[in-house]
């Protein structure tokens, strides 16, 4: 089996340097893609790979990207330490931060819960909350993700 790219796009900031992806997530409906770019998070069309919107928020650069399974809502995260959740029309509706870089995001695939992990600490944040709790840790945190049940 050979795989046939749809569409290729190059991502260059602003003096025309090639700009590392670090993270990417498909909408569950499959129509977008985010992607992590420098200090950018891209949205495209998936069908012909036409970039939807750049957006903007984060002063550093993104490291992660994740989409919550009923697509009304998605989660970037950055060395700048902060967390945007962003709405399906790709408006910021929310920004916190924690005391390092982020290192990684997951959506819980049931309740919607949203783990942002750094490098000394983890936060649970829900859309029903207006906060978000955190837990210092030991160790640093690279990876994470949610059981398929929650």
């Amino acid at each position: 089996m050979r795989a046939v790219p749809t569409w290729i796009d190059r991502v260059h900031d602003r003096e025309k340097v090639e700009q590392c992806i670090y993270d990417i997530a498909f909408k569950p409906d499959g129509t977008q893609l985010i992607v992590a770019a420098g200090n950018r998070v891209l949205v495209y069309d998936t069908s012909d790979g036409t970039l939807i919107q750049p957006l903007k928020g984060h002063r550093d650069t993104v490291y992660c990207v994740a989409y919550a399974k009923d697509g009304k809502r998605f989660a970037s995260g950055s060395t700048d330490k902060s967390i945007i959740i962003w709405t399906s029309k790709l408006e910021g509706i929310l920004k916190y931060t924690h005391n390092d870089s982020i290192q990684c995001i997951a959506y819980n695939p049931v309740t919607h819960q949203l783990a942002s992990c750094s490098s000394s600490d983890f936060g649970l944040w829900s859309p029903e909350q207006k906060s978000v709790s955190k837990h210092k840790v030991n160790s640093k945190i690279t990876c994470c993700s949610w059981t398929n049940d929650g």
